[in-house]
């Protein structure tokens, strides 16, 4: 009996798979629009992609700080650097808006500060008021730090001799996590010296195993210095991230040249633009269609990259939108609108001009990047955004190309 041999066609399985990723690639297309599109939040109950509008948790607020100038040498230099110090804290933390103007009344200088933010308020306020003025201290000899009818004495600043050392002698100070007495991790604030700096060794070496302090305007913090002398730490009062970052932004923002109080406080009104984000969605929409219709009617791009810029755009705009949603980022919808803008004309520029992408996507990169360094408020909050979106429109870029061409394949256009 002759047994007949079944041949077996060989299975393209390259084009399978490159079939089965189109249809991912249209399925997350299709999913991300959705998503970005305001009001499909309403479409399911089981997850909601409703966009955080920052402009419910701004607030406003003036702070009149009277200066200590009684023991000033150089005043107005002293002010001048009581108002950078104060600026550069708010920066850090992340404050969207403040001024600040120095004036006198009846020879006492104050300081006016105004702060718009959606920072949480009791984090801005302890940059603000606190003057922050660190000073390295010894104990006095005619002093019982012992007596336990006295039990605040060990933290009072009159209690002290004052040393040569400040937060000025110092290179930084670090906060970091480690064991307390309890055997429990806690913060602790870490001073480091420049290395080639032998005064403060050698104060290390004069007081080793003994008592000493560290006064914080005016209240010490006891320190025992280790035999060894491998570091000097100080407790840090705070448990949480945040509230150690505040207190390392106060140790690493400058030292004030002079002390100064806060007087004065008043609310002020939010002054900030109210954008409707669900009519600033349609214009967008309605926008981006308009000019790729011109530029089409016009016939002056070919239509290879309209195609691709537009479905770039639609990629990396829905993807933007969606991670906003979907993370429940809090957003200022008038930056969201720049930087959609922004980012329609930056996947033009990079999909008109495919071989020179890599120098204009270094060169938007680099301006994005100087500027979170240097900027501050809505211009470092612009920037930083920007730096990921040039990754995601490079990304999308790859990806609509790759979508368009097995598309084309599978229909054989």
């Amino acid at each position: 009996m002759k047994i007949t041999k079944l041949k077996l066609k060989k299975v393209n399985t390259s084009g399978f798979f490159k079939y089965l990723l189109s249809v991912l690639i249209s399925s997350m297309i299709l999913a991300l629009v959705l998503i970005s599109l305001p009001l499909t939040e309403r479409v399911t109950s089981s997850a909601t992609y409703d966009l955080a509008n920052k402009s419910k948790l701004y607030w406003s607020k003036e702070y009149i700080l009277e200066i200590d100038t009684a023991t000033s040498i150089g005043a107005q230099k002293e002010i001048d650097e009581i108002k950078s110090i104060l600026q550069r804290r708010l920066r850090r933390i992340g404050v969207e808006e403040s001024s600040i103007h120095s004036y006198e009344e009846d020879s006492i200088t104050y300081v006016n500060l105004t702060v718009q933010t959606s920072k949480e308020r009791e984090i801005v306020e302890s940059l603000i008021k606190s003057p922050f003025i660190v000073n390295i201290v010894t104990r006095k000899a005619d002093i019982d730090f012992e007596n336990p009818e006295d039990p605040i004495a060990p933290y009072l600043g009159e209690n002290y001799d004052s040393t040569e050392f400040s937060r000025n002698s110092f290179r930084n100070v670090y906060l970091t996590q480690l064991k307390n007495s309890a055997n429990e991790y806690s913060y602790f604030a870490l001073f480091k010296t420049w290395p080639w700096d032998s005064k403060w060794k050698n104060f290390l070496e004069e007081n080793s195993g003994q008592t000493v302090g560290v006064s914080i305007d005016n209240f010490v913090t006891p320190v025992q210095i280790p035999a060894d002398q491998s570091l000097f730490a100080v407790s840090v009062a705070a448990t949480e991230a945040d509230y150690a970052r505040v207190v390392s932004i106060l140790y690493n923002s400058g030292q004030m040249p002079i002390a100064y109080s806060v007087i004065s406080e008043k609310e002020l009104p939010i002054d900030i633009a109210e954008i409707d984000y669900i009519k600033l969605t349609e214009g967008i929409l309605v926008a981006v269609i308009l000019i790729y219709l011109y530029l089409l009617l016009i016939d002056k791009t070919p239509r290879d990259i309209l195609l691709l810029s537009g479905l770039s755009t639609v990629l990396t705009i829905s993807a933007w939108i969606a991670y906003l949603k979907i993370s429940e980022t809090p957003t200022d919808i008038f930056i969201l609108a720049l930087e959609v803008i922004t980012l329609v004309a930056m996947i033009r520029i990079i999909a008109e001009n495919i071989e020179s992408r890599m120098i204009v996507t270094i060169l938007l990169a680099l301006i994005s990047s100087v500027s979170v360094v240097l900027g501050s408020g809505y211009i470092r909050i612009f920037a930083y955004d920007l730096l990921i979106l040039i990754i995601l429109s490079n990304l999308s870029l790859y990806i609509s190309k790759y979508y368009i061409d097995n598309v084309r394949k599978s229909l054989k256009l």
